[in-house]
């Protein structure tokens, strides 16, 4: 039975059952002269030639009776070997499948070798923590927030009067309680801390400022150079008095008379210290007209949506804080119809915020 030369599996068909290695037959023959005859040896089948001594060539070195003990078990002389041929077919089979086996482990690793830098260059970018930037240095931070009023910047025009005002925690429209002009908005006292909410709705600008003095906490106390264009709204909220000055305030386009108020009820809505929120709708909760609205009691929020045509709305929030030596109030605040306020109580004791109609309209100097 013939046996695969390179994993000894069972050959069938000239091919391994194991291994697949296609395995030539095996070729037998005889020489002239030669008998042939197959006979068991370990099991196996092995081909046995006999051919007389007498046509032997004689080799030098050697008598015949070491030539004879030279002779394989298959009668042949290994000086004449001619199974050798047959060896050599099925070493070569050995070393084709070897030298597949070796190409094929060349070419894994050659594929190792170009992906593993890709692969450590992701494993460190997923490890790696990144480090955060240095802040700016305070000109640079200067130039960037100079940046945030690049859109209004040359809507204003050049020429003009000198105005100043203050105004203290309220909504305001520039045109109708300030000219309108380019201003330098500093805190007017000491102890001040306001947030400075600013819309254009006719540009598209939304900016937010903090403005503080001594003890509080803020960028700066000032803004300088901060172009506010003819409609645009400010909304103040916080404690304290800012300062607003412009040397080209377009004083003469500022109505000449102010408007009287229209309401002459005022009103006022308390939160229990067990109440969470109270929604009140302009229009049926509230009457619509422009109020200056005070916290009498407790600590909360008021917040409103004033709307707008191009930015749709601006959302105007602010603390409230009251009581019986001091007390906080929003000033000309404009409710209009379908308007929703919200009181939201952030104490354990009753939160209370009265309406009244402001004097006028409009307020300038």
């Amino acid at each position: 039975m013939q046996k695969c030369s390179l994993c000894g599996g069972r050959v069938v068909n000239g091919r391994c059952e194991e291994c697949g290695l296609p395995i030539p037959p095996e070729h037998t023959y005889t020489l002239r002269g030669e008998s042939a005859h197959y006979h068991r040896v370990n099991g196996e089948d092995v081909l046995h030639r006999v051919r007389p001594t007498g046509g032997r060539p004689k080799v030098d070195g050697y008598d015949e009776e070491e030539r004879t003990a030279h002779v394989h078990e298959s009668g042949s002389d290994r000086h004449e070997a001619p199974r050798a041929v047959v060896r050599t077919t099925r070493r070569a089979g050995i070393r084709t499948a070897k030298r597949t086996g070796t190409a094929a482990w060349s070419l894994i690793t050659a594929a190792l070798f170009l992906l593993l830098p890709a692969l450590y260059l992701l494993l460190q970018r997923s490890t790696v923590t990144p480090v955060p930037e240095p802040p700016l240095p305070a000109e640079e931070q200067a130039a960037e927030y100079s940046n945030a009023y690049d859109d209004l910047r040359g809507t204003v025009p050049a020429a003009g009067a000198d105005w100043d005002g203050d105004l203290t925690a309220g909504l305001y429209t520039v045109g109708q309680d300030l000219p309108e002009g380019t201003y330098t908005i500093q805190c007017a006292e000491s102890n001040t801390s306001i947030d400075l909410h600013i819309v254009s709705d006719a540009y598209g600008v939304e900016i937010y400022e903090d403005l503080s003095s001594n003890g509080y906490d803020a960028i700066d106390s000032e803004r300088d150079d901060v172009p506010l264009p003819a409609g645009t709204v400010l909304f103040l909220s916080g404690n304290g008095t800012l300062y607003f000055h412009s040397s080209n305030a377009q004083v003469d386009a500022l109505p000449t008379e102010t408007a009287p108020n229209p309401l002459v009820g005022d009103t006022a809505y308390t939160l229990g210290d067990s109440d969470e929120s109270l929604y009140l709708l302009v229009g049926e909760d509230i009457e619509p007209g422009v109020y200056d609205v005070t916290c009498t009691a407790g600590t909360g929020y008021f917040s409103f949506v004033l709307p707008m045509e191009n930015t749709r709305t601006m959302y105007c929030s602010a603390w409230l804080y009251g009581d019986p030596d001091y007390v906080d109030t929003l000033r000309h605040i404009t409710l209009t119809e379908d308007t929703e306020v919200t009181l939201s109580n952030y104490s354990d004791m009753d939160f209370t915020v009265a309406l009244t109609p402001s004097e006028t309209v409009y307020v300038h100097e």
